[in-house]
C-alpha cells in the first residue's frame, strides 16, 4: 500500500530557528510521538540514524526498527530523508521518503511543509489506508503541538493540515 502524506504547519519562529530544531537530533526526537530512541549510525559515509518507533494502529501494536538516511540538507530551507524499516519478525515493513521544506510565512513566522511517500507492506497494510491515514493525522497533530510549544513565547500558533489536491483538512493517500 502506497501512502502519500502532505501536512503543513505554521510556527512563530524564523526559518533559522526551525532549522536548528530540525538538526538537533536529541531535541527533535523528544518531539516525535512514538519514537523511543534515535542514534547516529557510526561509520556511515552519509548522515544516517537508526530509530525505534512504536504505535498502535487498529488491532495492531507495532514496533519498527527504522533506518533514516539524510539525502539532502539545504540549510534553513529543505531536508530530504529516505526511511526504511521493519518489525523484529518481518511481519510489517515500510520504506519511503520524507521532504521537509521551510519558507517564511511572515516576518515572524515560518511555514513547514511535510511531504512523505511511504510504501507499507505486511499485516499493517491489510488495515487499508483509512486507519493508517487517521493515525498519521493524529500523530502529526501531536508533533505540531510539540514543535509549537518549543516556540510558545509568541501568540497562539496554528496548524494547517491540508489535502494536496483540494485544501481539505486531511492527509492524502494513493494506491
Amino acid at each position: 500500500m502506497l501512502l502519500r502524506i502532505s501536512e503543513q504547519l505554521d510556527v512563530k519562529a524564523s526559518p533559522d530557528e526551525l532549522w536548528k530544531l530540525l538538526r538537533d537530533t536529541p531535541r527533535l526526537t523528544a518531539l516525535l510521538p512514538g519514537v523511543e530512541e534515535v542514534s547516529p549510525v557510526q561509520g556511515s559515509s552519509v548522515e544516517a540514524y537508526s530509530a525505534k518507533a512504536t504505535d498502535k494502529i487498529g488491532p495492531f501494536k507495532i514496533a519498527l526498527n527504522l533506518q533514516i538516511r539524510v539525502s539532502e540538507a539545504r540549510e534553513s530551507s529543505h531536508l530530504t530523508a529516505n526511511i526504511k524499516g521493519a518489525d523484529a519478525v518481518g511481519l510489517n515493513r515500510m520504506s519511503g521518503s520524507l521532504h521537509i521544506m521551510l519558507s517564511p510565512a511572515s516576518p515572524a513566522a515560518t511555514q513547514m511543509q511535510f511531504e512523505a511517500e511511504i510504501e507499507i507492506v505486511g499485516k499493517l497494510a491489510t488495515l487499508g489506508a483509512a486507519p493508517i491515514r487517521r493515525r498519521t493525522t493524529e500523530k502529526f497533530a501531536e508533533f505540531a503541538r510539540n514543535i509549537q510549544a518549543q516556540f510558545a513565547a509568541g501568540p497562539e500558533l496554528h496548524t494547517g493540515l491540508r489535502d494536496q489536491s483540494n485544501g481539505n483538512r486531511a492527509t492524502k493517500d494513493r494506491r
